[in-house]
């Protein structure tokens, strides 16, 4: 995805992470408690005193709001979204006056009285909870209290609730006033079409006209407080609330009786949501070291993308990014070209009418849709294999769309017809319409996407079987399948360097040592021999690192760079890393699958959600892309259908065929398939499998086929 922002990266201090053999725990498996069925938000809470996002990425969502709280401070809130509003450059803090004297809540590194304390908190899903503490003597007085926050996006509306608790810790009364105090910033309203990958646009400066009341030419800001002042006995405790709400110029805002209600309405949409986005989505405990946390990470990625307002095109809303504000349209590389295993199991049926979004736009002009189902972007070379993958993994979760599938062969045949073919290959243009990197080299004639036009034609062909079409078309599709493996295998391929070039139309080559090559693993073009020379250069140092991989080999000179991680080079795209990894399980290379993916496991216990890329020699995500992405559900895709093995098949079967490491125990429970229940173990390297709680196979791990 192109470079859309500051060029500023967060440089985070190292941590320590073990590359290689699986790790394991001391708990045996005796001692470890059985798995929940499903996941609470609690299940997803992350420390943030550990958390390793840059400031600018730290948000929490409703699915109808989102909000950016202010790091270092207890109370402090910045910039909210929700679609069509954005408070740009807006903040609150809050300043307590205990017992007459002024506390501020400002984050200060200095010394002697300098306010509140910021001593840690916690995010999930629904809401990021912050502690403060203040404990000094004034005018010879013990003046002691606790502050917890509570940072909680609206749902229903666009705004966010602070929930406050505050504990007196001395031996008497203590008066207490809770001052707001808010800077409105420049709030816009921007129409759902014209949210893409930028940051909403700022509107003019807000003005106060009104108690509480902030507005310019086209929003408003109103502050509701439940109480300013109390009364707080020794030792006890009094809750309180706020709310910012953020309106369209002209438009009536209802007050709840008290504010808990909108706190409720966010927690009950985020425990409905949990209820449908998890029902198939599996529990997954382990003594791999790291393998749960990361994992849980990667279903938040996914559940921080659905957005539920019933203005947009679709409902729930399948985002590719946004939790910032950035990147709240869907993009059918990310969607469908990398997480379609996890999003078909997450959203169910709900993943037919994102799909029929996707060719209700013109596919040989946009690569995505906005808010209201407008196309946006430029004719993007993936945009044809993407559809296809999304739609052959909905025929294998769930179930068979002769109406996706007319979509996926008018696209696949339109796409040979518009592009005209030079020996057999397609001239996919320049980085815009490939990989958006900022050195010349992988344009043109490539490897892929030319791999994955033959595994699109032999796709066509497996769901054309199932469906009764003529035979004649399905032999024309798996004779041109062969057709392009073989034009990419004579043209592209370099014995010498084991390795594809890249083609310009005056013949000019070039080899640049891109991860994108190791799709053609996938797509099932390359011979053994291909395949060995490939995984050759999956080395320490060139591709791989310690946090992760490159996304351009370090030994490619001419290419690699480390200001660009998303495909240029000293990281990778997020959703990069774990579908290498799944690659290998495919092919049967379960080692070196497990060291890739072992790669990204400090993520899961530093990062609340997988941001848009991350770098590779040091655990650190650049500040300056964008906060979440929704690739990040390929770490679970890696883990559910690489490591695990789950294999729905256009047949309606369901096979397994694990790969899990040996003398390491894992338990998957709940994996979801046709109003099935499956679970699965390797426990003291015996595998088993349930089906609705009844044992179906106790023995050594090997392909079965479970329904």
């Amino acid at each position: 995805m192109k470079n859309r922002g500051l060029l500023f990266a967060w440089i985070m201090i190292p941590a320590t992470l073990t590359v290689g053999i699986a790790q394991t725990n001391s708990k045996t498996s005796t001692e470890r408690k059985i798995p929940r069925q499903k996941y609470s938000l609690q299940d997803f809470a992350l420390n943030l005193n550990s958390c390793l996002s840059p400031p600018n990425h730290l948000w929490v969502m409703s699915g109808w709001s989102a909000v950016n709280p202010v790091t270092g401070t207890v109370t402090g809130a910045g910039d909210c979204i929700g679609p069509p509003l954005a408070g740009r450059d807006f903040r609150l803090s809050v300043t307590i006056e205990a017992n007459g004297h002024t506390i501020k809540d400002v984050g200060s590194v200095g010394k002697g009285d300098v306010g509140l304390l910021y001593s840690g908190g916690t995010w999930q899903p629904d809401r990021i909870i912050r502690y403060g503490t203040y404990h000094f003597f004034v005018d010879n007085k013990l003046l002691s209290f606790s502050l917890k926050s509570e940072l909680i996006p609206l749902y229903g509306k666009t705004g966010f609730l602070l929930k406050m608790t505050l504990k007196n810790r001395t031996g008497k009364i203590m008066k207490i006033k809770f001052l707001p105090e808010i800077s409105p910033g420049k709030p816009s309203v921007t129409p759902l079409d014209n949210w893409n990958f930028g940051q909403p646009p700022k509107g003019e400066e807000a003005k106060p006209d009104g108690a509480n009341h902030w507005s310019n030419e086209t929003a408003c800001i109103d502050l509701i407080q439940d109480y300013v002042d109390k009364e707080i006995p020794a030792d006890e405790s009094c809750v309180t609330y706020l709310a910012v709400v953020f309106t369209e110029k002209d438009r009536k805002m209802s007050v709840p009786a008290s504010l808990k209600e909108w706190e409720a309405e966010s927690e009950n949409a985020w425990n409905d949501r949990l209820k449908w986005a998890l029902k198939s989505i599996p529990v997954v405990e382990s003594t791999i070291s790291g393998l749960d946390d990361y994992y849980k990470r990667s279903v938040v990625s996914g559940l921080v993308c659905i957005w539920e307002n019933p203005a947009f095109v679709v409902n729930p809303f399948v985002s590719t990014l946004g939790i910032d504000g950035g990147g709240i349209c869907s993009y059918l590389w990310d969607f469908g070209g990398y997480t379609p295993q996890m999003t078909s199991l997450m959203l169910g049926d709900k993943v037919i009418s994102n799909a029929r979004a996707m060719t209700a736009i013109d596919l040989t002009k946009y690569y995505a849709y906005t808010l209201d189902g407008s196309g946006i972007g430029v004719p993007y070379s993936y945009s044809t294999f993407s559809y296809v993958n999304l739609v052959w993994n909905i025929w294998r979760q769930i179930g068979e769309s002769k109406e996706l599938f007319n979509e996926a062969v008018k696209l696949v045949l339109g796409n040979e017809k518009t592009q005209p073919e030079q020996n057999g290959l397609i001239d996919y243009g320049v980085q815009n319409n490939l990989l958006e990197m900022r050195s010349a080299g992988y344009e043109h004639f490539v490897v892929s996407p030319n791999a994955e036009r033959a595994w699109c034609f032999d796709r066509l062909a497996d769901m054309g079987e199932r469906s009764g079409l003529v035979r004649d078309s399905i032999i024309q599709w798996r004779k041109k399948a062969e057709e392009i493996r073989t034009a990419v295998r004579i043209t592209l391929w370099d014995p010498e360097k084991k390795w594809f070039k890249c083609i310009y139309p005056d013949g000019h080559e070039e080899f640049i040592y891109s991860i994108q090559v190791y799709d053609a693993l996938r797509a099932g073009l390359c011979t053994r021999e291909m395949e060995d020379a490939l995984i050759s250069h999956l080395r320490e140092g060139a591709f791989l690192f310690p946090y992760g991989i490159s996304s351009v080999s370090a030994e490619d000179s001419i290419h690699y760079e480390v200001n660009d991680p998303d495909w240029s080079g000293g990281g990778a795209y997020t959703g990069e890393g774990p579908v290498l990894a799944q690659t290998m399980y495919e092919l049967g290379r379960p080692g070196l699958a497990l060291n890739i993916l072992q790669r990204f496991f400090w993520m899961g216990s530093h990062l609340p959600y997988y941001p848009q890329e991350q770098f590779a020699d040091r655990p650190a995500v650049p500040a300056n892309k964008l906060a979440n992405e929704i690739s990040g559900l390929t770490g679970a895709q890696a883990i559910l259908y690489g490591m695990a093995g789950f294999d729905p098949r256009i047949d309606g079967s369901l096979w397994i065929n694990p790969q899990i490491p040996e003398n390491s125990d894992i338990k998957i429970t709940g994996y979801g398939w046709k109003q099935n229940k499956i679970d699965i173990s390797l426990i003291n390297n015996t595998f088993t499998i349930l089906l609705n709680g009844k044992l179906i196979y106790s023995g050594k791990q090997k392909q079965i086929r479970i329904m």
